[in-house]
């Protein structure tokens, strides 16, 4: 295996492993602790296309999964954040597409949610 090829490896198995630590701390809801260790993996090897691929999906399961628990708010935040952190020339179409959806979803929830006044 060449050099390049083991370099490319070792960050997305580093991804994964981050990935790992960080999903149970969002699920319990530590958020203290969740936002630096979001912040770090998607400050991760900035210049690397694949692994902005892989942040984009992140975030926007992370916004899923606030859907899911009935935070729009907390949805959207996530796909904010992709926004300001990810470089859309290295998405594809899909990832950009779905976080679309996703922020779409959230603000029909926020609206739905949201008190009428008469």
């Amino acid at each position: 295996m060449g050099y390049g090829l083991h370099v490319a490896r070792d960050a997305r198995e580093e991804f994964v492993d981050r990935v790992k630590a960080i999903d149970p701390v969002f699920r319990r809801g530590e958020l203290d602790a969740f936002w630096p260790m979001l912040r770090a993996l998607i400050a991760m090897a900035p210049d690397r296309v694949d692994l902005s691929k892989k942040k984009s999906h992140y975030l926007a399961s992370l916004a899923a999964r606030s859907l899911a628990r009935d935070d729009p708010r907390s949805a959207i935040e996530f796909l904010d954040y992709a926004e300001r952190t990810l470089n859309p020339r290295d998405l594809t179409r899909f990832l950009l597409d779905e976080r679309s959806d996703y922020r779409r979803k959230a603000q029909q929830a926020l609206h739905t949610n949201s008190p009428r006044v008469p």
